[in-house]
């Protein structure tokens, strides 16, 4: 019983039991492995990409409890976490930590070494995250640098090469996550001004809501560019629309600013990411 206590415990910590973050992560990760191969991707790197992202997304959240487990109890939404109540002790999380980072790296046997060089920095970026809530005004930029990082592993992995259009889809993931995260951090606002956490959603004052919109309309726009360039199949855009229909739908969400509200807009978030994956495969493959 107590293993079993342990155990779930530390699927909690790695937030196993919320799958929605590794969902928003390999979306736009999956996306890139058809733009970036014209709709001919590698099948076995991408069932790697996919643990891979699990793992990851595992570590960056067991690292960033660790960091801020002396906040976490002071905020509603998070004094429940494992590290707070003691259900696990900082150096169970740090060996956890470590664990998923090995399994991770275990994958990169199978990838070039350029996919080492750029996973190494994908790392460095996971790792630094939880710390410049400190110190950044909106340290949703660096979360959306290591959370758009897995574009950039694709385009390793696949091509032995960083493209110009590995950099416009970059940069349109990292204005989505800043836009998404952006709703996260508005739902715990009023205990992060309490607690003097940085946020985006504290940054951006009463503009907030407008920037979360054009966030999200920058990263549709860099898209619909790549789209052009490439060609894609005209229907593409018809889930593009389907897209920029569920941004409005966020908008509204969030403009009171209610907890649960923009919780709900950070979700919808899923949908969103799974309208473009599946724009992307056939954009490029019909």
């Amino acid at each position: 019983m107590v293993l079993r206590k342990k155990i779930f415990s530390f699927i909690q910590l790695m937030r196993a039991d919320k799958p929605i973050g590794t969902l928003l992560l390999l979306w736009p990760t999956l996306s890139s492995f058809f733009i970036l191969t014209n709709g001919n991707p590698d099948y076995f790197l991408m069932g790697l990409f996919v643990i891979g992202t699990f793992l990851m997304r595992s570590a960056g959240c067991v690292i960033n409890d660790f960091f801020d487990r002396d906040f976490d109890g002071q905020v509603e939404r998070t004094k429940s976490r494992p590290l707070v109540t003691g259900e696990v002790s900082p150096n169970e999380a740090l060996g956890l930590f470590v664990i998923l980072i090995i399994l991770s790296a275990s994958l990169l046997i199978w990838m070039n070494i350029f996919t080492l060089y750029i996973a190494l920095g994908g790392l460095a970026l996971a790792s630094l995250y939880p710390l410049t809530k400190r110190f950044l005004s909106i340290p949703q930029f660096f979360l959306g640098l290591a959370f758009s990082w897995g574009i950039m592993m694709v385009s390793a992995a696949e091509t032995n090469q960083i493209s110009n259009t590995t950099l416009l889809l970059f940069l349109s993931c990292w204005l989505w996550i800043v836009a998404y995260d952006t709703a996260y951090a508005l739902c715990d606002m009023r205990d992060d001004l309490v607690l003097g956490i940085n946020s985006s959603a504290i940054t951006f004052g009463k503009n907030v809501v407008v920037f979360f919109l054009l966030l999200h309309l920058f990263s549709i726009l860099l898209l619909i560019q790549v789209a052009i360039s490439l060609n894609f199949h005209f229907i593409f855009y018809f889930f593009v629309l389907i897209s920029v229909l569920l941004i409005f739908y966020q908008t509204y969400l969030i403009k009171d600013f209610d907890s649960t509200l923009c919780l709900k807009a950070f979700k919808n978030n899923n949908w969103l990411g799974l309208s473009i994956f599946i724009g992307s495969i056939l954009g490029v493959s019909l």
